[in-house]
């Protein structure tokens, strides 16, 4: 068994996690087209909830931090500051899980339209 660490006996640890995802979340611009983002300590200070209305699914929104190539989208990012697990939520794909640096974080959308809508709506022609 592994030993359960917690917000209160590293907060260092915690908050350079909560660092590396939102600055992921900014640099790969996973979450265009999202609002509303907000995020908390989860599980008793045990992980980082982070949420978003409208927008990616969190499984898309995970794959694109964590680097997995995406079909169809031509872009460089580089180095990500996030490496972990994806473990996709079930029923209508409303969750995502990831473990950073030993600290799990939970993704959730609410009302998520998807990485292709988000797309198709950005590039509608203005007129």
């Amino acid at each position: 068994m592994t030993d359960v660490h917690h917000l209160r006996d590293n907060p260092a640890r915690y908050y350079e996690v909560l660092g590396r995802v939102m600055s992921a979340l900014r640099e790969t611009g996973a979450l265009n087209g999202a609002t509303h983002l907000d995020w908390w300590q989860g599980a008793g200070g045990r992980s980082w909830e982070i949420e978003w209305q409208g927008g990616p699914f969190p499984a898309e929104v995970a794959a694109r931090l964590l680097g997995v190539p995406e079909s169809g989208v031509d872009d460089d990012q580089g180095e990500h500051a996030v490496r972990g697990l994806i473990s996709t939520g079930r029923g209508e794909n409303e969750h995502a899980h990831m473990v950073v640096l030993d600290v799990p974080v939970n993704l959730r959308a609410i009302d998520p339209i998807g990485t292709r809508q988000v797309w198709a709506t950005l590039t509608l022609p203005q007129g």
